[in-house]
């Protein structure tokens, strides 16, 4: 297995610049997954890792040894894609021992390692199929089998669950994460979805417009936003945003006032909260009234206005009624100053999971 190292990577395509200066290391053995929206970057650089794209200024190395002029074949990786790429005319077996077969490995290792593989990604009873008749939920597991049956030192994952509904997307990043834990290998897995990068993660990376934001745990990324456009994409639902004024003493909301941590200057500032950490309370909150209530059935979300800014908070099995006035309070939220950076986080942080 290998370690991954970027240093100062920068890539442009048609005066584009899609890749600014990238650094960051993955440890031997982690799982980092990568987010970000369209366009952030997230494809790319997988790429260059995979030795796919060049970059025009930067370097990559595996283990500190350079590999930034290597072709891919000999940087020992594997990657799996958004889009099938397997091969249509041969079986899901043959599909799984074809890199083993590129390189002449002895039918009986063939036979073995298929075999692993395919109990590893729950696809032994697909091995006779063919690919098309596999769903596309399937056919990444197959990509999956096929990259890791070679035992790769670099596993790159480019959002291959984009296109897979919900309850089958689940099962198969278990089945992604166990893998990648049981053979220790390095995994870079981008996506951008939230849940599956806090699912999925042992560290995330967040890009937008080609620019490393933050990188860290889940929590500490989920908790400890370093600025609003992290707080805003990280979680599901997101962070809501107030405007509000600081004094020495208190943060003044529209509705009403919360305790301020100690801070060196006064002013307009915005405070966010996770939906989990609002509650309803009877009395001394902030006066609100409620939009609308979604259930899931254990859990729900009720949208709520505070004298005209609306928040998001979560609920048990019932909740409150759309029209209904309460009253809502938190102790735990984060600060932003007027560009959008994180002051401060104020409340003691927990592990959450989203």
């Amino acid at each position: 297995m290998a370690g991954v190292h970027l240093d100062s990577v920068t890539f442009t395509r048609d005066g584009t610049v899609i890749l600014a200066g990238i650094s960051l290391d993955v440890v031997d053995g982690e799982f980092l997954t990568i987010i970000g929206p369209s366009g952030s970057g997230k494809t790319t650089l997988l790429r260059i890792v995979a030795g796919l794209d060049t970059p025009d200024r930067g370097d990559v190395y595996f283990d500190g040894r350079p590999v930034t002029n290597q072709p891919p074949y000999k940087r020992d990786i594997a990657m799996v894609f958004q889009e099938n790429v397997l091969i249509p005319f041969r079986s899901v077996r043959s599909n799984v021992s074809f890199p083993l077969e590129v390189h002449r490995r002895p039918q009986t290792e063939i036979d073995e390692r298929v075999g692993a593989e395919a109990r590893a990604m729950a696809i032994e009873r697909f091995l006779e199929r063919m690919p098309h008749q596999l769903g596309s939920g399937h056919q990444h597991l197959v990509q999956a089998a096929r990259a890791l049956v070679r035992r790769p030192t670099v596993f790159l994952l480019d959002e291959p669950l984009a296109r897979v509904d919900a309850e089958l997307r689940r099962g198969i990043r278990n089945e992604f994460k166990l893998v990648q834990q049981g053979y220790g290998v390095t995994a870079m897995y981008a996506t951008n979805d939230p849940v599956e990068a806090m699912a999925l993660g042992d560290r995330i990376a967040v890009l937008d417009r080609g620019t490393l934001i933050q990188i860290g745990s889940p929590e500490d990324v989920y908790r400890n936003p370093v600025n609003r456009f992290v707080a805003g994409f990280l979680g599901s639902p997101t962070m809501s945003f107030l405007d509000v004024r600081v004094t020495t003493h208190e943060v003044i909301l529209a509705a009403g006032g919360l305790p301020a941590p100690p801070v060196r200057s006064a002013g307009a500032v915005a405070i966010g909260v996770r939906p989990e950490d609002w509650e309803i309370v009877t009395t001394a909150g902030l006066p609100g009234r409620v939009s609308s209530f979604v259930s899931y059935g254990d859990h729900g979300y009720a949208t709520v206005d505070l004298a005209g800014d609306e928040i998001v908070l979560r609920t048990g099995e019932t909740g409150p009624t759309p029209g209904e006035p309460i009253q809502v309070w938190t102790r735990r939220y984060v600060m932003f100053d007027a560009a959008g950076r994180r002051i401060s986080t104020v409340g003691r942080p927990r592990i959450t999971h989203v």
